[in-house]
């Protein structure tokens, strides 16, 4: 996994450098699920490595057991090859289906995370039904008034969607553009909002292309030297990179909400360039 991106912690002794429980909670509990789907994805890749050896496994076994011969025994080492010769495809081209199936997820996680981040807003600052893009919202009073607190702040999030055509939009622009109406919009580093947009695109063709590139990928991403109608491989450095790039997007929006809230989290020099020397896990 990429190394993880430190925060500066708070000068000791100082209450300045903090922000509120719900913001805190929320980004951790986004950062575990995002550690998380990468860790199950890598501890996946190596369970499927260890498919390739099984076929030998399971015959000596049945040698050992005397009954090689028998049909269940023989169903099982069929089934033991044919596994074995899947996971071997999966290692040889780099783990395409499983880092396909991780993209799509990543995505998702990103929308979840700043759609739940904006509901959050909307519950817990009083300021946020003052926005222009939220006083412009057709609310159905009576669906409205029927829903959980925490319900309706979700069904503000889906109005504001609609209005704003986020789901539309391409790249990091699919999320700033929910973040913006509550002055929350910030500056991604270098190379990180083509990353997002690289993601997004690969997503959609793995989703709902059947993982094969179009014209439209060729086009929008012509670095990735796709063909028309050619499988999407997606490879192990893709993937993490596409990971790092959305840990690099939770990182940014951090830093903007302690602007807010005027704590300033970002490292100091002195932090970051110790940080930058130390070596990767």
């Amino acid at each position: 996994m990429p190394a993880k991106r430190k925060v500066a912690s708070p000068s000791a002794g100082t209450n300045a450098r903090k922000l509120p429980e719900w913001i805190t909670d929320h980004f951790k509990e986004s950062l575990n699920s995002h550690e998380l789907l990468m860790q199950i994805t890598d501890i996946s890749a190596r369970g499927i490595s260890v498919l390739r050896g099984m076929p030998k496994i399971v015959k000596v076994l049945a040698d050992v057991e005397g009954n090689s011969d028998h049909p269940d025994s023989v169903k099982k080492l069929e089934r033991a090859q044919k596994e074995s010769e899947l996971a071997g495809t999966e290692v040889e081209k780099d783990f395409p289906v499983l880092h396909g199936l991780a993209v799509v997820a990543l995505w998702s996680w990103m929308e979840h995370f700043v759609k739940g981040f904006v509901a959050l807003w909307l519950t817990h600052r009083r300021d946020a039904l003052d926005v222009p893009a939220v006083q412009k919202l057709r609310v159905r009073l009576g669906e409205y008034l029927l829903l959980q607190k925490a319900e309706q702040a979700q069904f503000l999030v889906e109005l504001l969607e609609q209005e704003l055509a986020s789901p539309l939009k391409r790249g990091a622009t699919r999320f700033e553009s929910l973040l913006q109406p509550f002055g929350l919009s910030f500056q991604l580093p270098d190379g990180c909002g083509q990353t997002l947009f690289e993601l997004q695109q690969i997503r959609n063709a793995i989703a709902h292309r059947s993982g094969r590139a179009d014209r439209r990928l060729r086009s929008d991403c012509p670095w990735l030297k796709l063909k028309i109608n050619q499988p999407v491989l997606v490879s192990r450095k893709m993937l993490h990179a596409y990971s790092g790039a959305a840990g690099e997007f939770l990182l940014s929006l951090l830093y903007r909400v302690g602007d807010v809230y005027s704590v300033d989290l970002r490292p100091t020099e002195r932090e970051a360039a110790n940080s930058s020397t130390e070596p990767s896990p």
